[in-house]
């Protein structure tokens, strides 16, 4: 009972504050709890003298567990680690414990108990007498049983509050009656608040580890998301199951467009497909894709009424609880337990999965996926004080409290908030990996698409070209041969050989079900089937693939009714499925006679037939016939047919793949190669036409100021002639001039101006008139943009390409003077592209001056060698005119002459030539003009290009 003396000696009042200042001490040394509530409950102990103190700590389900304690000696038993039910202390108790901070003494000698209150105590303390502020009642009988069968006499019981909660108890016991003074009541709550203290220091001390361990596993994942260049999705994965410490987990990644599927990335253990789900995984539920994808609205299921013509309703699906889904996280600690789970808790049956932490992944208000992360079950192991059932009330009192072992498997772990955080900062994190991946594959790919252009055209056929070429080694492993013919004769030789038997055929259907036998091995005392066929064509259908009489257009046919089963059923049992037809003895079985007729003429007496398809086409059969007697076939020889059967299938198939793929190679090779020379043409062009518009700006620029000087130097000459004339006249009047004029005259020599004069006005009308040819021809051979056919005259053009390279043709350090010779017919206007047909004459015209450049090189030594360029033009039949350059240089060999039009291809030293001048000069003839560019050439004697094109262009004819 609770005592009022409260004298005490200033050594006991100086041991308890020492004690008291040591306890205050180690929480403020310890970041530990428990090591803090362990040496409270030694220091309690020892200051009261008591049997036993503990503190016991309260679970989020009321029951508690004795996580501290201190005991003297053997009076009392050990109660650390046992659990106590939640009925052990009644609702109104733990009510008074929180709101009052009842503190209880309880006497059992006396049956008495004192319950203080801490406020009532710090409110009435100041205005009443300690004798008022005892209240003493009789103590509940069940507690007296209860603390007897515990083998107490004195207990005091002091709340411990946390966050206004009840956290726990700080209870001392003693097996004797013991009176507890007021002032160890305060002694016991001066520690108890300290202990508060440190509950409150140590859950600080744990949120911020919990953050610490948070970011280091952010860290991690992080890394392991950024290591390399690309997102490595399925080792982030990896990465937070381990994290979580679950047993698997998923991610679920959305299509971004509707031609894209859904991407999975699953590690650890996983649920089967839904139900009735034609293969959908659990991420493609209405349920699961309704909150990815509104997270806000509540979730509905649909009940069909009894009655058909009433309108569908819908009913709300409320969780445990009756909470909806956070939008950021779902937590759920066992879907054994949501109703709203029933439709996908089926595809778990198979796992040991019981929770869930589903992380919706979304950019913004779009859901792009979600991280499902799976936890096993449990099993818990509890130890009470005496047996307890969870599942009733207690009624009657507890007698006895020998440790008691509960152990319940299939438990659910619950999700607790610091790992719900860690999953949402987690989905984060992803979210951010997934966009930037997406996003740098969008850039990565049209950067691709706009600088590379041709690269990657050309990557693509390579790829392909790899392709058919993986495709021709699988096909080289099935057969050595590509040729089906020849892979027909080894398998049919093949199989002859290995099941000795006397023939074995290939037959394949034609498109109407008919058929032919395309291979065959017989013995040399048979009748080969495939030498009928070849001597009578009526043949073609006839071969046994039922049991019934199958032939069809067969004239020597043994019946006068022709069966045309085959073509009517379109392949007989085995377009139906049929594997095998085996006959072992054909006199044993019921055969009509016609059909018996048939397998007579195929001199057979046992036959076993498998189909053979092409993909899931009936494409033929494989036959295996035994003509010298009945044969009992075994199971191994029907596996050998059946096998070779699959394989020729195959090979087929891939035979046929293989000519379709080089079919497609030949086009894209020549695909690219006709892009690649249509973009070197381009180019080419594109330089040509800037060189005539290059060309046109200069002449017309010259054009100007050279026709004012040509005509002004006719006035000039006019004017200077009078002048002239003046001058004679004043010789004739006044003969003899003074002195000084007389000097002038002689210094200037008068007569010679007068002489050389019109010789040079005449001299600078002729070099007028040279440039004005000069622009002219540059004029003439600067029209690369005319787009349209034109009526022009060829030796117009001819004539200001000469001009244009007139520079080249004059005679060098090195060599002489290139002689033209032009030998030009009657021609009349031709129909043209006039800049691209000056084009190829200079780019032929060049090519001369080239070649006769390098003959004078090595014909230096010959005085009477003389470089000759001739030009003719003619008008040939057809309504055509033909255009011949011929030189005397070094010519060239016949191989060089038979690739002289190949693009880039070139004899001239690096740097001087491109290899397409002649190329392109051929595509203008033969492809715009529809004309033809031939070349004749001797080594030694000279090269000769001969261009033929018609006067008039088609369309208008």
């Amino acid at each position: 009972m609770l005592s009022k003396d409260e004298t005490q000696s200033p050594l006991q009042l100086q041991h308890r504050q020492d004690l008291l200042h040591r306890i205050t001490l180690r929480i403020r040394q310890s970041l530990e709890l428990q090591e803090i509530l362990e040496t409270t409950t030694a220091e309690v102990r020892s200051l009261l003298g008591t049997d036993r103190v503990k503190i016991y700590r309260f679970h989020a389900d009321g029951s508690g567990e004795v996580i501290a304690e201190s005991i003297h000696g053997d009076r009392l038993p050990s109660l650390l680690g046992l659990n106590f039910p939640a009925d052990d202390i009644p609702p109104y108790a733990r009510e008074l414990f929180i709101k009052s901070r009842q503190r209880v003494v309880v006497d059992i000698v006396t049956q008495t108990t004192t319950g203080a209150s801490l406020r009532e105590y710090l409110n009435e303390s100041t205005t009443q007498e300690p004798e008022q502020q005892l209240r003493y009642r009789p103590v509940d009988p069940c507690h007296v049983e209860y603390l007897t069968a515990m083998g107490v006499r004195s207990s005091v019981v002091v709340p411990i509050l946390h966050d206004d909660r009840l956290w726990g108890l700080l209870v001392s016991h003693h097996s004797q009656q013991r009176h507890v003074s007021e002032v160890e009541l305060q002694f016991i709550q001066a520690v108890t608040d300290q202990v508060e203290v440190a509950i409150a220091q140590s859950t600080l001390l744990s949120q911020m580890r919990e953050q610490a361990e948070r970011e280091a596993k952010i860290n991690q994942l992080t890394t392991v998301l950024h290591r390399l260049p690309t997102v490595q999705l399925q080792a982030a994965l990896e990465t937070v199951v381990e994290i979580f410490q679950a047993s698997g987990g998923r991610l679920y990644l959305m299509s971004q467009t509707p031609n894209q599927v859904d991407q999975y990335y699953v590690y650890g253990e996983q649920p089967t497909e839904l139900v009735n789900g034609g293969g959908r995984q659990i991420e493609q539920h209405l349920l699961w894709q309704q909150y990815l994808r509104s997270p806000d609205q509540e979730i509905y299921k649909v009940a069909a009424p009894q009655d058909s013509g009433q309108r569908l309703r819908s009913q709300s699906m409320y969780l445990s609880g009756d909470k909806c889904p956070n939008p950021n996280c779902w937590a759920i600690n066992d879907i054994y337990q949501e109703p709203i789970f029933r439709t996908i808790v089926t595809s778990f049956q198979s796992t040991q999965v019981r929770g869930l932490l589903i992380v919706p992944l979304r950019y913004g208000k779009q859901a792009i996926g979600c991280l499902t992360i799976f936890r096993n079950e449990i099993a818990t192991e509890r130890l009470w004080a005496g047996r307890c059932d969870n599942d009733t009330r207690q009624i009657i009192t507890q007698i006895s409290f020998e440790t008691w072992r509960e152990l319940r498997r299939g438990q659910a772990k619950p999700w607790t908030e610091n790992e719900k955080k860690l999953a949402e900062v987690i989905g984060g994190h992803l979210v951010m990996a997934v966009q930037q991946y997406r996003l740098y594959s969008q850039v990565q790919s049209l950067n691709a698409n706009l600088e590379r252009q041709v690269e990657e055209r050309t990557a693509e056929l390579q790829h392909l070209l790899e392709q058919q070429q993986a495709l021709s080694n699988g096909i080289a492993k099935i057969r050595a041969s590509l040729k089906l013919g020849e892979i027909f004769q080894t398998t049919t030789e093949e199989v002859y050989r290995l099941l000795q038997v006397d023939r074995v055929v290939i037959y394949q259907f034609n498109p109407d079900w008919s058929g032919s036998f395309v291979a065959e091995a017989v013995g040399e005392s048979w009748t080969s089937l495939r030498q009928a066929q070849a001597n009578n064509t009526d043949i073609q259908t006839y071969v046994s693939r039922s049991d019934r009489c199958i032939v069809s257009n067969f004239l020597d046919a043994p019946v006068p009714n022709i069966d045309t089963y085959l073509q009517e059923t379109q392949g007989g049992d085995f377009s139906r499925g049929c594997a095998v037809k085996r006959v072992d003895d054909v006199d044993t079985m019921n055969f009509p006679d016609c059909y018996r007729a048939v397998l007579q003429q195929f001199q057979c007496q046992a036959y076993v037939i498998v189909p053979i398809f092409q993909a899931d086409k009936l494409w033929g059969l494989l036959a295996v016939y035994q003509n010298s007697g009945p044969r009992q076939w075994k199971d191994i020889d029907i596996a050998l047919v059946m096998q070779t059967s699959d394989q020729l299938g195959v090979a087929i198939q891939q035979a046929q793949l293989l000519e379709q793929t080089q079919s497609r190679t030949q086009q894209l090779t020549k695909t690219l190669e006709d892009l690649k020379q249509t973009q070197t043409q381009l180019v080419q062009t594109e330089k040509m036409s800037s060189l005539g518009q290059l060309v046109a700006g200069v002449a017309h620029e010259i054009n100007n100021p050279i026709s004012f000087i040509y005509g002004n130097v006719i006035h000039a000459t006019e004017y200077i002639q009078q002048l002239l004339e003046v001058i004679r006249l004043y010789q004739q009047r006044y003969p003899e001039p003074d002195a000084e004029l007389r000097t002038y005259l002689k210094k200037i020599d008068l007569d010679f101006i007068t002489e050389d004069l019109p010789h040079l006005l005449s001299s600078m009308k002729i070099g007028t008139e040279r440039i004005q040819e000069i622009v002219q021809s540059l004029r003439t051979f600067s029209r690369l943009d005319e787009a349209e056919f034109k009526s022009v005259d060829i030796h117009a053009g001819i004539d200001s390409t000469l001009m244009i390279l007139a520079h080249r043709l004059k005679a060098q350090p090195d060599r002489q003077a290139i002689q033209i010779i032009k030998d030009y017919g009657q021609l009349p206007l031709v129909d043209c592209y006039p800049g691209q047909l000056n084009q190829v004459f200079m780019n032929l015209l060049s090519n001369a001056i080239d070649a006769l450049e390098e003959q004078s090189n090595q014909r230096s030594s010959e005085h009477n060698y003389t470089s000759q360029i001739k030009i003719s033009t003619r008008v040939i039949a057809e309504q055509q005119v033909r255009i011949c350059i011929a030189d005397n240089g070094i010519g060239m060999s016949e191989d060089v002459r038979s690739r002289l039009f190949n693009p880039f291809f070139t004899t001239k030293p690096i740097g001087k030539g491109t290899g397409l001048g002649l190329s392109i000069s051929y595509q203008i003839i033969t492809d715009g003009h529809k004309g033809k560019l031939s070349c004749q050439s001797t080594p030694g004697q000279g090269t000769e290009f001969a261009i033929e094109i018609p006067i008039r262009h088609y369309s208008k004819l």
